[in-house]
């Protein structure tokens, strides 16, 4: 019996030791994402959750009430509307990586091949983000409309939820291209779109202000900012 209650305590002891984070991210960083937690959770034992989405979906889950620590978005306007509406911690965002658009196909033999096709309109279905919810997916836009080709393509965009989903439709065939996250195929072959081509996709982070791990947070945080993780965001296709 006395055993068993130590077994019990020590459980307990445990349980209270290990805290646990809640952290929303946009789709496009979630790969890179749970690599870091990984690495963070096998150095403090803390354990991290990740739900992700679109920025927009997740912004609206926020204001809603949905019980996140942290928030992960892909660019800098939700979070900084969040800190302007009082919901961040410490009433700051951060910038944590830029992201890079790229213009992807399974079977594309060259990146002249890639960009040859987008132009000459030789296809059917264009994935893209969607532009209302998904950062990504205005970028696709501005870069179309920069290139010219927007109004030549419209009629053939499908719009994927988020930028993963953008991504599935093109492994799947739904797609014969497609506008992903750079950081999503960062080991293949892909077109580089030019950065001058639309606005920054400057992505933010924020410690929400309902967290109960607000040191937690601070910690991953800072964790975020150290040369081994920092190389990591910048292997996987970002900018810092």
């Amino acid at each position: 019996m006395r055993l068993l209650t130590l077994a019990c305590l020590f459980l307990i002891h445990t349980t209270l030791l290990a805290a646990e984070l809640r952290i929303a991210s946009a789709a496009n960083f979630y790969p890179t994402l749970s690599k870091i937690v990984q690495a963070f959770s096998v150095e403090t034992g803390d354990e991290i959750s990740i739900i992700r989405g679109s920025t927009g979906k997740l912004y609206a889950q926020i204001v809603r009430g949905a019980p996140y620590d942290v928030f992960f978005s892909a660019d800098s306007a939700r979070a900084d509307k969040l800190v302007e509406q009082g919901y961040s911690f410490n009433n700051s965002s951060q910038v944590y990586a830029i992201g890079q658009l790229a213009l992807w196909a399974p079977q594309a033999q060259s990146v002249q091949q890639l960009n040859a096709l987008l132009h000459s309109g030789n296809f059917n279905k264009l994935s893209i983000a969607n532009p209302k919810t998904a950062p990504y997916g205005q970028a696709a836009v501005e870069a179309l409309q920069s290139m010219g080709l927007y109004e030549k393509v419209k009629h053939k965009l499908v719009y994927g939820e988020n930028i993963s989903q953008t991504l599935q439709f093109v492994e799947s065939g739904a797609a014969e291209l497609g506008f992903v996250a750079r950081s999503h195929v960062n080991d293949q072959l892909f077109f580089a779109i030019d950065t001058q081509l639309h606005q920054p996709v400057t992505q933010k982070m924020l410690i929400l202000k309902q967290t109960k791990q607000p040191a937690l947070a601070q910690r991953f945080f800072e964790f975020l900012q150290t040369p081994a993780i920092t190389e990591i965001i910048k292997q996987d296709g970002y900018q810092l």
